[in-house]
């Protein structure tokens, strides 16, 4: 597949960057329907309430692609308060959205995650995460997003697929969880479509917010925004 290979980039981290990622998704399958495809890669999305999937359903339905959906596993929360916690899901309606319109939704343990006990695996997982997590917070989650639909059935090993995140998307070669790491068939990510400049949530007190006035003198280091 023939495509521009520049990537785009953000100035931060997070979820205001979920429309212009599908922004630049759209201008990635524009790309690959100038040469002529007419199937595109299935889009793959790590989502905690459906947002990203919905957005892509109604942004690039003139491409006719597929759209996965997976989820963080139920017992997923985020601390809120001393006692407090946020357990993220799919609203039930936007559930039976999406069931509508067969958009599977891929719910269960995340192959990174850790298990109880297993201290040694979970220091090795905790070190993939740190590795992957140097192209920034979201790689790591992208990934599994690929290896969970690939271990649930909804994406073939050596299948091309779109990872998505709220902030990062890449054009990856699935694999299992099982076959990550091999030789013959583990997982690659081919291109990065875009991704953050700046890692302002998971790097927050080592990278700063970027000096916008540093910026605006050297343009050659922010890319605009493709049309």
């Amino acid at each position: 597949m023939k495509r521009p290979s520049k990537v785009q980039y953000f100035d931060t981290e997070g979820h205001e960057n979920l429309p212009k990622v599908i922004k630049e998704i759209k201008n990635y399958l524009r790309s690959l329907q100038a040469d002529g495809n007419t199937r595109f890669p299935r889009l793959v999305f790590l989502t905690s309430k459906g947002q990203g999937p919905l957005l892509a359903f109604n942004e690039l339905a003139s491409f006719n692609v597929e759209i996965i959906a997976v989820t963080f596993p139920r017992d997923f929360h985020v601390r809120t308060g001393e006692d407090e916690f946020y357990y993220p899901e799919i609203p039930e309606k936007l559930r039976k959205f999406f069931v509508g319109v067969e958009i599977p939704i891929v719910t269960g343990r995340l192959p990174f995650d850790p298990i109880d006990g297993a201290d040694f695996h979970n220091r090795e997982m905790q070190l993939l995460q740190d590795a992957l997590s140097i192209f920034g917070g979201s790689m790591p989650l992208a990934i599994q997003a690929v290896l969970q639909a690939t271990d649930s059935g909804f994406v073939q090993i050596g299948e091309q697929v779109i990872a998505v995140t709220s902030d990062t998307a890449a054009l990856i070669t699935a694999s299992s969880t099982k076959h990550l790491l091999s030789k013959t068939c583990g997982l690659v990510v081919n291109e990065i479509i875009c991704k953050p400049r700046f890692y302002t949530i998971t790097r927050r007190s080592q990278y700063p917010a970027p000096n916008r006035e540093l910026l605006s003198k050297s343009p050659e280091i922010l890319d605009p925004e493709s049309e």
